[in-house]
């Protein structure tokens, strides 16, 4: 006994199957164009055929055009989202380069003030030892003053 049975065919229906349906579709618009004018008088039908081509253009522009302010607000949107985070990296790094030019400079008074120190205590060295008459090679690297070098950790105060 074979299966006469279509598997996508539902019953009831010759069209109920999608593909019945679109192979129909050609003679089924041909059909209703011919009964459309052949029953509808002439000037009612072609006036109902330019108001309904009117209707649809009008839908289809105003439909375009909420689609196209959609966009241009999102991407207004988008622009400003992107100038406000732009604006916070700008201000970030900002803050960065006044932080390093800070550091910087404060770097540079500290070496400053310590060769200022350092060219004090030579100069008091060399007044000290009788105007500085000695000779380089006699003079010991471990008599300079190490403490202008030395930084402190602790914030407790020296009595």
């Amino acid at each position: 006994m074979s299966n006469w049975h279509d598997p996508t065919h539902s019953g009831g229906s010759i069209f109920v199957n999608k593909q019945n349906l679109l192979f129909a579709m050609p003679l089924i618009s041909v059909c209703s164009i011919y009964a459309y004018f052949k029953f509808v008088p002439l000037n009612i039908g072609l006036s109902l055929i330019g108001a309904g081509i009117v209707i649809y253009k009008t839908v289809t522009g105003i439909k375009s055009h909420a689609v196209d302010k959609k966009e241009k607000k999102i991407a207004n949107m988008d622009e400003s989202f992107l100038e406000e985070l732009a604006a916070d990296e700008l201000q970030k790094e900002k803050t960065d380069k006044k932080k390093e030019a800070k550091k910087k400079q404060k770097a540079g008074n500290k070496a400053k003030s310590r060769i200022a120190a350092e060219k004090k205590k030579a100069k008091a060295k060399a007044n000290k030892n009788g105007g500085g008459n000695r000779n380089e090679e006699e003079d010991d690297d471990d008599d300079t003053d190490v403490s202008t070098f030395v930084t402190r950790k602790s914030n407790k105060k020296r009595n």
